[in-house]
């Protein structure tokens, strides 16, 4: 018997049996791109490492004098000895030049009364203008990265600013893909009309991909319950996430339950009550992660989008595995069932959201995925109102820390 959860305790099962791991490894910064930390990282040195011109124009000390004698030129990576300035003296200073000692101000050249190659006659302007303070964006030794923080292109930028090059990263989970059906094709072998093609491997791991992990495709599960009792023997220690399609539900073929049942499963849940995606099992093999998909390909590919991925963030250690979310105003109206929740496909743009084809396609349907950018998960609702506010999961949206999409 299926279980008759909600999809939002099915969310919770998957991501409070998820344990992050501790498993870590070093590399280069240029090779981390969606990789989580696995510690701290400390500034090596303020930011920035030395005061210097935030403008190109003229450095000075303030003071009462409005004309100031044009001593010397100090371009950005000039080295030069200390020297002492007057008063009534200043010197051309490119943008990004280290601001020599005694000067506290400058200004730009077009804010300048007057200009000669000699002298500069100034108004009046505010002390400490147009000077970037050593240290003013960052101290040495301070947190500038945090263990469980996805490294992005633009904190590679910060990182590469401070001279780190090698970081210490989580090791995600090694990731097994297998398919159920006889009916099965590989994208790239002929099928006649009694078969098609193996969607859901080949999309899930696109879409591992684009979340950054990495996946196997094992090709398609025997077609008998012993065999396949000894297929997932011979999978379940050397992958720490096992993730099938199809074989889930209860017909004669159906005996993927049965068998990661004879190989150690601990069910956390069979079912939800959701459309599309009703017939899902996830649970755990000792330390290997189950995620048992529907083998309708919507079906299959939503329920991996918002039930594994979060999850597989939260296993390789990422502190943000909640999906961000954007409130948007409903397009048009339209009826759900309410006695299930409901995954369902839109478009999102400028603040407003519309449902794909007034929710009326089937789990079979991959069209309603490829024109939809944007996800809604609803419950205990049968009538969806014109301009209702709605939650949106936006399919590029990100992740974020605290806000939990299930909660109000």
């Amino acid at each position: 018997m299926l279980d008759k959860i909600s999809y939002k305790e099915a969310f919770y099962r998957c991501i409070d049996n998820a344990k992050p791991t501790n498993l870590y490894k070093n590399i280069f910064v240029k090779d981390a791109l969606r990789e989580f930390l696995a510690e701290d990282i400390l500034a090596r040195r303020d930011a920035p490492v030395f005061s210097n011109s935030a403008m190109d124009g003229f450095g000075f000390k303030r003071s009462e004098n409005k004309k100031l004698k044009v001593i010397k030129t100090i371009y950005a990576g000039d080295k030069y000895e200390d020297f002492e300035i007057k008063d009534d003296e200043c010197v051309r200073i490119m943008t990004g030049a280290k601001v020599p000692d005694g000067i506290d101000t400058v200004i730009p050249i077009e804010k300048c009364v007057e200009v000669t190659d000699e002298y500069i006659v100034i108004p009046e302007i505010k002390k400490g203008a147009n000077i970037r303070l050593k240290g003013e964006e960052i101290k040495k030794g301070e947190i500038i990265a945090k263990k469980g923080e996805e490294i992005t292109p633009e904190m590679s930028a910060l990182l590469i600013s401070q001279g780190i090059v090698n970081v210490k990263v989580f090791i995600k989970p090694k990731i097994a893909i297998l398919s159920t059906g006889n009916e099965l094709k590989e994208p790239w072998e002929d099928a006649d009309e009694e078969e098609i093609y193996n969607i859901n491997s080949h999309s899930i791991k696109a879409l591992l991909e684009k979340n950054g992990f990495s996946a196997d495709l094992i090709g398609i599960i025997p077609d008998t319950l012993e065999k396949t009792v000894e297929f997932i023997k011979n999978l379940k220690n050397r992958y720490n996430v096992i993730v099938t399609t199809g074989g889930i539900s209860f017909g004669d073929a159906d005996f993927i339950y049965e068998a990661f049942l004879k190989n150690g499963l601990k069910p956390f849940f069979r079912g939800i009550m959701v459309k599309p995606g009703r017939p899902t099992m996830v649970g755990a093999i000792d330390d290997t992660f189950v995620f048992a998909l529907p083998g309708n390909p919507l079906s299959s590919y939503l329920n991996a989008f918002a039930l594994m991925i979060p999850t597989l963030r939260k296993l390789s250690g990422a502190k943000k595995y909640f999906y961000n979310f954007a409130y948007a105003k409903n397009k048009s109206g339209f009826k759900v069932n309410p006695k299930k929740d409901h995954t369902i496909l839109g478009r999102f743009e400028c603040g407003e959201w519309e449902v794909y084809k007034n929710y009326k396609y089937g789990s079979g349907m991959v069209s309603a995925l490829s024109c939809s950018n944007s996800l809604v998960i609803l419950g205990n609702k049968e009538i969806v109102k014109e301009g209702e506010m709605l939650k949106v999961i936006p399919f590029n949206i990100g992740f974020c820390q605290n806000c939990d999409f299930f909660n109000d």
